[in-house]
This record gives structure tokens, C-alpha cells and sequence, in this order.
């Protein structure tokens, strides 16, 4: 093979050259271009910081057992008087007795008495004063309906219980109307119908071997501890459309005494050659 021109030599050699002169530098220039950037990123975090995240409002203090049970016994302590006594009605609010409030926390019979029959805890929402305000329902032996005794009740993490003020007759919590039921479609299977009548019949008087006929291995079922008669199923549908998994019975029955009930329940359905049931109006094993 004949020599390469002395021309083509030379300048390949002088690329060659070049090229280990460009790789001897690399490392440097990597290492100004890793500077370089890292001096862009300082400056603008320097001048262009992110804004730090603003922190969450925090939302009102929820009442908590202590302060329900607060408000459950003061309301116990103000409700209940006899005039004849004023001293046990005295030291039964020695325990709220607050520098601010009147004597007997703003209420001073005249006359009579008043018992406290039960008390329960009927609201509680935040006091635009401060603190929770507990509503409680309380039965007294001075009138049927009960009373509603608002309570502004203050618990602060770490500090005593506090009652902001006087407390509030007021009206009970609004119950809104129930809303029409949607339309739901009779189950018109004879066969099903047959199955939940006789599921219902032997769930209702505790009959756990004729009932385990007619449920599907993976079912799950406790009886009820009162044993019921069926009389008849008054109506039978179809939650979210027919073949759905799962139907709405309702039902009378009686108890041993002659007592009526009208009961509904909702079976889960699934159909293995034959309809079976999954469970009856609850899961024993769901929380």
C-alpha cells in the first residue's frame, strides 16, 4: 500500500491534535458550565425567592368530650331549682361560678322547683364570642316539650374549662323534611320474591337452619335477639333497578306480647343458578 500524501498525514495528525487538546480540556469546561449554573441559580433565589407558602387558617377549636360534659352539667346545675333550697342549687353551680356572671348565673327563682329529668347534647357549632356553643336538650319536670339551653364553653389546649358568659334559652335544631323517595321498580320474579319471604320469615323468628339454606357461602348474618312472626311482606323492590344486587323489603310482623312492628330491610342478592342472599340490612362484621 502506497504512503498517504505527507499533506493528508499532517493534517490528520494536526485533528488528532486537536482533539486530545479538547479532551484534556473537557473536565474545565464542566466545571465553569457546573459554576456558571450554580452561580444563576444562587442569584435568583437571591432576588427572585419563591413566596413562602401561606399557612393554612386555622378552623375552630371542635368541642371535645370535656367540653360537652361541661356544658352537660352546668346545664343540669342552672335547670334545676327548688325555692325553698336555694343553697343546693347554690353550691351545685359553685363549680361554673364566674366573677362576671349574677348570682345563680343569671337565673333566681321565685317559686317552686324544677328537675332536671335528662339532658343530652342536641348542637354545637362555633361561638362568634369565642369558644364551642353546646346546645343542650334537656327535659325538665316544669313542662312536657324539653328546654334548649345554649352554653358557650371555652377549652383551650392546655388551659381549664371556661364559661364564656350567660347561657341562652333557645329554640331546638331544625329538622328538615324528609325528601320524596325516588321511584323504585316492584320485583316481579316469583322466584325471588319466594326466596326473601321465606329468608325474612326464618331470619325474624331465629330460625338459623332453615335461613342457612337460602344465604350464599360468603354471607354474613347474626339473628336478631327478638323473635318476630312474619305476617306479610307489603312491598318489595328493586334498589337502583331491577337485577341490581340488592332490594328494599318492608314488612309486619309481631312479637310474642301481640306488639306490631313495620320493618324495612335491604337483603343483597345474587343469583347462582338460583337467587341467594348476601347479607340482611347490615354486615355484623362492618364497622
Amino acid at each position: 500500500m502506497s504512503p498517504a500524501p505527507i499533506a493528508a498525514r499532517v493534517q490528520q495528525g494536526w485533528v488528532s491534535v486537536r482533539r486530545a487538546r479538547h479532551a484534556a480540556r473537557a473536565p474545565r469546561y464542566l466545571a465553569i458550565a457546573a459554576l456558571l449554573v450554580f452561580l444563576m441559580l444562587g442569584l435568583r433565589a437571591a432576588f427572585f425567592a419563591p413566596a413562602p407558602p401561606s399557612a393554612a387558617a386555622p378552623g375552630p377549636p371542635a368541642a371535645d368530650a370535656p367540653s360537652e360534659d361541661f356544658a352537660l352539667q352546668f346545664a343540669r346545675a342552672y335547670l334545676s331549682y327548688d325555692a325553698a333550697h336555694p343553697g343546693r342549687r347554690a353550691r351545685a353551680l359553685a363549680p361554673f361560678a364566674d366573677q362576671r356572671l349574677s348570682e345563680g348565673a343569671g337565673l333566681l327563682p321565685s317559686h317552686g322547683s324544677q328537675a332536671v329529668r335528662w339532658a343530652e347534647v342536641a348542637s354545637d357549632q362555633p361561638a362568634l364570642a369565642g369558644g364551642r356553643l353546646i346546645t343542650v336538650a334537656a327535659a325538665v319536670s316544669s313542662q312536657r316539650p324539653p328546654l334548649y339551653l345554649a352554653v358557650d364553653v371555652r377549652h383551650d389546649p392546655g388551659a381549664p374549662l371556661e364559661l364564656l358568659g350567660y347561657p341562652a334559652l333557645v329554640g331546638a335544631p331544625e329538622v328538615g323534611a324528609a325528601p320524596a323517595p325516588p321511584v323504585r321498580e316492584a320485583v316481579s320474579e316469583p322466584e325471588l320474591t319466594e326466596v326473601i319471604d321465606r329468608v325474612l320469615r326464618n331470619y325474624l323468628g331465629d330460625d338459623a337452619r332453615d335461613l342457612q339454606a337460602d344465604l350464599s357461602p360468603a354471607a354474613e348474618v347474626t339473628l336478631p335477639t327478638r323473635r318476630l312472626a312474619l305476617e306479610e311482606v307489603t312491598e318489595l323492590v328493586w334498589l337502583r333497578g331491577p337485577g341490581s344486587g340488592a332490594v328494599l323489603a318492608t314488612l309486619s310482623a309481631r312479637d310474642a306480647e301481640g306488639t306490631a312492628y313495620t320493618l324495612t330491610y335491604e337483603l343483597g342478592i345474587s343469583d347462582r343458578a338460583r337467587p341467594y342472599v348476601e347479607f340482611i340490612e347490615v354486615v355484623p362484621t362492618a364497622s
